[in-house]
């Protein structure tokens, strides 16, 4: 089994444009990526896909571009997430495109389960709150995409961020607030 030490190695190897990296990385992360896949799941109560074929998409999406910036093994599982709630709200958009999702059920902030039709439109508001946030404070945004999407611990947020988890209680006060405000003013 790879070491965490190694893993890093491999992660700033691939950062840094070995693609062959990918493989050795997804291979010895590939238990951590399922059970973020299967977070990212929970927020939909999908059915229709697996976190394994979810992982495999974020893959095969990894495997295509070579732009992710990752320094660790955290900081690589929480662009993952990242890239599969662009999946998961891929999915949101087709469903409600389509006028479907009556056997859904999502977690919402307070991790109470309602069907999909009652979450889509947080989760949207959510991630395209996110977007903006994105352009007023990188970290903030990050924040929201670790806790709220990834479904990251106070310590593993700071692990990802490197930052203390102390700023990651500010950071997520601050953006709670700010989301707040933002969907207040959208509906």
């Amino acid at each position: 089994m790879t070491s965490i030490e190694n893993i890093t190695q491999h992660i700033i190897a691939y950062s840094e444009g070995d693609i062959v990296e990918l493989g050795f990385i997804v291979d010895a992360l590939y238990k951590e990526l399922c059970l973020v896949a299967q977070s990212q799941i929970n927020k939909l109560g999908s059915r229709e896909v697996s976190p394994q074929e979810l992982v495999h998409e974020v893959y095969l999406k990894f495997s295509k571009s070579f732009t992710i910036n990752a320094n660790c093994r955290r900081h690589f599982l929480a662009i993952a997430a990242n890239a599969m709630r662009y999946l998961i709200i891929d999915q949101i958009r087709a469903d409600n495109s389509q006028k479907r999702g009556v056997n859904f059920c999502a977690t919402t902030l307070s991790d109470s389960k309602l069907p999909i039709y009652d979450n889509a439109k947080e989760i949207l508001y959510v991630h395209e709150g996110i977007e903006k946030l994105r352009g007023i404070d990188e970290k903030l945004a990050i924040t929201v995409e670790c806790k709220y999407f990834a479904g990251y611990s106070e310590i593993e947020t700071a692990q990802a961020l490197n930052v203390n988890v102390r700023t990651v209680r500010r950071y997520w006060k601050r953006s709670k607030k700010w989301l707040a405000i933002e969907f207040s003013q959208d509906l």
